[in-house]
């Protein structure tokens, strides 16, 4: 489902949106307020103060931290935990934000080099970047660059955010304090969640709490953001309702598919798409192996056809122009466009895996590893990826398997992760 949801809501007040009341949300009304507040991350937590207390003493042991481990660990309320704890202002950039060289320079180069309005240089600023493993791509040509340059050149302290740290340059890496975040522990998780549950005087069965956190896997913030969802209007948790959220949310690509050729409208087309958990293309490729095979009639089965191909296309205008907005006609057309062009003549098939997958699934990492690279040495040497890849890729394996010296400077140049690296080697 998270695949699909493209806007998260967040407010710290209730507020009434086309006659809807809309509630805040658990995980910024139980938000740590500061480091003390971290569950489950006291090796971090303490390697964290140690890192600010050396900023307060003005001898920082590196000037910038890397925050990094699974999604929900607690990273991005640490940042701001850190901040509130030591009087710091706190100044963000995430995804959304444009981060060319340019742009991170105005904003995270210009705090982290002057000091706040009031305050001067004697009170810090606190520049977090979020989703730093995330950086590159055509609207983040240089961020990389700058992020370094920022770091080299800081009078406040800098910390970077990532699932990945393997996608993060590691001179980036070499700059910074490690920082990493575990999956929380089952205890952890059912202990808060049953101080959210008393705080909102909300009564519930152990088990059902349970089974929230062990299908959490780690994460809490999910695990929190499925409590609100099964106790919302409720005075009692119980494990009915976990189990019947559970069987609701784990639709397979299976039963997707089955549900798709029954479905009576567009709104039951849509609302079956969001019970899946997987990327959308992937959907999209189930789909085109196995709807149309199902689907007698032939005129139904052209227009089954039709509404796969325009979802491709703006699939594909969504991942090239980061247009997210186009998300939202694929999903349509290859939900309900599909379900309800099926015609009346339909038969049963076994699903079968789609034979793009079958064929590529084995080499998936390593051609996403070989293609950023390509990107990469393409923008440097002005031309394109296909070109990059079948003429120049050769000549750099050959250098980074025979000449160190050179090996090391075009790694620096071109800002390679540790894939990137051991692909050349």
């Amino acid at each position: 489902m998270c695949n699909w949801e493209l806007v998260r809501l967040k407010t710290k007040r209730v507020t009434i949106l086309f006659g809807v009341t809309m509630f805040e949300p658990w995980v910024e009304k139980y938000k740590p307020k500061g480091l003390r507040d971290i569950v489950g991350q006291p090796k971090a937590i303490a390697e964290i103060t140690r890192w600010a207390q050396s900023w307060e003493r003005g001898k920082p042991i590196k000037p910038a931290a890397l925050f990094y481990g699974p999604a929900g660990t607690g990273k991005s309320a640490a940042a701001a935990a850190l901040a509130s704890d030591f009087g710091w202002d706190l100044i963000e950039m995430n995804a959304s934000d444009q981060r060319n060289l340019g742009e991170v320079k105005r904003v995270a180069g210009t705090a982290a080099s002057t000091g706040t309005l009031f305050g001067g240089t004697a009170v810090k600023r606190l520049i977090v970047l979020d989703e730093a493993d995330n950086i590159y791509g055509t609207a983040d040509r240089g961020g990389y660059s700058a992020i370094k340059e920022i770091i080299a050149e800081t009078h406040n302290p800098i910390v970077l955010i990532a699932n990945d740290k393997d996608a993060i340059p590691w001179e980036i890496k070499a700059a910074c304090l490690m920082v990493g975040f575990e999956r929380i522990s089952e205890e952890v998780i059912i202990k808060e969640l049953e101080r959210i549950l008393h705080l909102e005087k909300i009564e519930f069965e152990e088990i059902a709490v349970k089974v929230i956190a062990e299908t959490a896997r780690g994460d809490l913030r999910s695990a929190i953001n499925d409590l609100q969802t099964l106790t919302t209007g409720k005075k009692r948790l119980t494990i009915k309702d976990v189990v019947l959220y559970r069987r609701d949310q784990e639709t397979s690509i299976e039963d997707y598919l089955a549900k798709l050729m029954e479905v009576t409208s567009a709104d039951e087309a849509r609302k079956l798409l969001w019970s899946l958990d997987m990327p959308p293309e992937d959907v999209l490729a189930w789909i085109s192996e196995n709807i149309p095979l199902a689907v007698s009639d032939a005129a139904a089965r052209a227009k089954v056809y039709d509404a796969i191909s325009r979802a491709d296309i703006f699939l594909g205008r969504a991942k090239r122009g980061q247009a997210y907005g186009m998300w939202s006609y694929a999903s349509d057309l290859m939900s309900s466009g599909v379900g309800l062009w099926r015609g009346e003549k339909v038969k049963p098939t076994k699903p079968r895996l789609p034979s793009h997958i079958r064929r590529y699934s084995r080499t998936r990492a390593d051609r996403a590893v070989r293609d950023s690279l390509a990107k990469k040495v393409a923008q440097y040497c002005h031309t394109s990826a296909r070109t990059a890849r079948r003429d120049i890729l050769p000549y750099l394996r050959f250098v980074f398997q025979h000449d160190r010296k050179t090996a090391a400077t075009v790694a620096t140049m071109l800002e390679l992760t540790d894939s990137e690296l051991e692909l050349l080697k």
